[in-house]
């Protein structure tokens, strides 16, 4: 049985130590915003996924200097989505509809609703790293 590859995407605003990108796979990346913010795009394989979120979730931030900032970062594998806030991990599906948890958590954090689009691999590469 093969196993299965998550696609991740984080910012590095997100954490605390940006180290913690030396120890991920790192298929793409992008500055955007002017410079001012890094996008990850990270593989991860099914036997590492809760690790590597656990991780990451530890690591995030809760400000941004003396501004309350919250963050999230997701995964896809195939049509299964996890979205993973500071506090709290979602599991959906590529299909919209599946989000509304995710989207109204994120929402009640303070992020903007535009943010809180869930991008696929495609929509990710054709946004950021075409």
């Amino acid at each position: 049985m093969k196993n299965k590859v998550y696609i991740g995407y984080i910012i590095d605003k997100s954490q605390k130590d940006k180290t913690i990108f030396n120890n991920l796979t790192i298929t793409n990346k992008k500055s955007i915003w002017l410079g001012l913010i890094m996008i990850y795009e990270i593989q991860v394989s099914e036997d590492k996924i809760n690790t590597v979120i656990n991780c990451l979730q530890k690591n995030m931030v809760d400000h941004i200097g003396f501004v309350k900032q919250e963050f999230y970062f997701h995964f896809y594998c195939e049509n299964e989505l996890i979205v993973v806030y500071r506090n709290k991990i979602f599991h959906a599906t590529a299909d919209k509809s599946t989000w509304e948890a995710a989207y109204n958590y994120g929402k009640s954090l303070g992020i903007k609703e535009k943010q809180l689009d869930f991008l696929t691999p495609s929509e990710n590469k054709e946004r950021y790293f075409s």
